[in-house]
């Protein structure tokens, strides 16, 4: 019977890895390369040496980047491509998320929070981006799988080896948690929120720290000593980001708080039946908390999603952090605490499935598969193209953009990497096509120019003083104005007569 049972949920397991496959494999190159994705894309085609070097400057590890490289060697940068990773991490974290559930917590848990991850918009945005995302997410999930495995204090064990230490050394469960989390924190800094949450835990439980502080210590310090050679830049970029600050705005109050459960939640309104369920599920816990056992497995589960949500929340008024994509080693555990949260309410009840079926067809009535990430790069490209004439001067603001816009419009300029100076000599190469990045119009010089064609790629947020629109309205004439979703505008201006 326990054979049939593993075999059993060995299949839904393999089926729930197939369905995520098919619905977030659909629309992999249905959007363009934007955001950040372009500076992942180029940097990953550099030899290590270059990518260690130059990403030591930035606000990420190298792992991903590293991990494209190879990726790229094999099959090349096209959109489809260099996604095709994401989409595996995707891809394995659901069969973590099931095996994770489905040990420690029960089947129901593990099939619900499973679906609500394969039809979560949230992450399918992140499945469709060359960026370190679904990695920090598989990573996290897989990180919180070990973990439980090694601290686990169900009665039977605790029971079967009498509060003795259960490993008196380091075995192959405490080096698989060495090993992930050492990768975890090479691949995205906010990975440390995951080792924070669990040393959190661990101090709180004192069966856990007299049990497991041996090889816990033991563990833990090889993690810090395999990062020292990159400690140097951790502190760097932590202390320039907390002293210069960061693009992002800080919470606006329980707008923002609300507008993150929205978007872990596809819509508005599943987003609000969430938090009554959340609301429902806390309310019992604290009426009721006095009859039964606690289940540890559950208060670690929901601990992880709430104390990095909340956290993030908080510290973000004072350094702000508090946006989707950090938020990653919280949002995969979101579905879990949800279908926990389910599962409290409605496990004595003779229709104990009706909640998390509604649930999950909310979310199914909400699934966008081909998701927007609202940078249409290829469009913005092809507008400037059909635009421009022999003698149009294109001004593109801010220059930074023109990494992204390169992509498609100069895919061999784009596949013949600099090392060194990127923007300005990627720059000097489009002024042979009259195509300038600027950043304040001093940088250029127009006045030549009968036809001019301006490209803002947020040109107002990213440098509110830049003048480039007001200086053009008031020499030129304005002939008309492409706008193309979200960010992006393309203003054609003529000589006056």
């Amino acid at each position: 019977m326990l054979k049939n049972l593993k075999f059993n949920s060995a299949r839904i397991a393999i089926t729930l890895v197939v369905i995520n496959f098919a619905v977030r494999g659909m629309y992999l190159q249905d959007t363009s390369i934007g955001g950040d994705e372009h500076f992942s894309i180029y940097h990953a085609q550099m030899d290590i040496a270059s990518i260690i070097r130059l990403l030591s400057e930035g606000n990420n590890p190298p792992l991903y980047e590293i991990i494209l490289h190879y990726w790229i060697e094999l099959f090349g940068i096209s959109e489809y491509s260099v996604r095709f990773p994401s989409l595996i991490f995707s891809c394995i974290s659901v069969f973590y998320i099931f095996r994770l559930a489905n040990k420690f917590l029960n089947l129901r848990i593990a099939v619900f929070s499973s679906v609500i991850y394969i039809l979560s918009n949230y992450h399918t945005l992140f499945a469709h981006q060359a960026r370190v995302y679904t990695l920090l997410g598989l990573l996290s999930i897989m990180s919180m799988y070990y973990y439980l495995d090694l601290i686990n204090i169900a009665p039977k064990n605790k029971k079967k080896h009498k509060g003795k230490a259960r490993y008196s050394a380091l075995d192959v469960g405490w080096l698989k948690w060495i090993a992930v989390n050492s990768v975890l924190v090479y691949a995205h800094y906010f990975g440390f929120y995951i080792l924070l949450t669990q040393l959190l835990f661990f101090l709180s439980r004192k069966e856990l720290v007299k049990t497991y502080w041996k090889p816990a210590l033991i563990s833990s310090s090889i993690v810090a000593l395999l990062y020292l050679p990159n400690i140097y830049v951790f502190l760097k970029r932590f202390l320039d980001s907390t002293k210069k600050g960061t693009w992002v705005e800080p919470p606006n109050g329980l707008d923002t708080f609300y507008d993150m459960i929205r978007q872990f939640s596809n819509a508005p309104v599943v987003a609000v039946a969430v938090i009554v369920i959340f609301v429902f599920a806390i309310v019992k816990y604290f009426r009721f908390r006095g009859n039964g056992k606690k289940d540890f497995n559950r208060v670690l589960i929901v601990f992880w999603f709430a104390f990095i949500f909340l956290f993030m929340f908080l510290v973000s008024y004072r350094f702000p952090m508090f946006i989707p994509k950090y938020l990653m080693p919280a949002a995969i555990a979101f579905s879990l605490v949800l279908a926990i949260a389910m599962d409290y309410l409605t496990g004595n009840l003779k229709y104990k499935h009706a909640l998390p079926i509604f649930m999950c067809l909310l979310f199914t009535f909400s699934l966008k598969p081909n998701v927007s990430n609202k940078r249409n790069v290829r469009e913005v490209v092809e507008n400037i193209e059909a635009l421009k004439k022999e003698n149009t001067l294109v001004i593109i603001c801010p220059k930074h953009f023109l990494l992204n816009f390169i992509y498609y419009y100069d895919h061999a300029l784009f596949k013949n990497y600099y090392t060194d100076n990127i923007n300005f000599k990627i720059g000097k190469e489009l002024e042979k096509d009259q195509i300038y990045g600027v950043d304040h119009i001093n940088e250029v010089d127009y006045k030549n120019f009968d036809h001019i064609v301006y490209l803002s790629a947020a040109a107002d947020f990213s440098f509110p003083n830049n003048n480039i629109r007001m200086e053009l309205d008031t020499k030129y004439e304005f002939k008309r104005q492409h706008d193309i979703y979200q960010i992006f505008q393309i203003r054609e201006y003529n000589a006056i007569d």
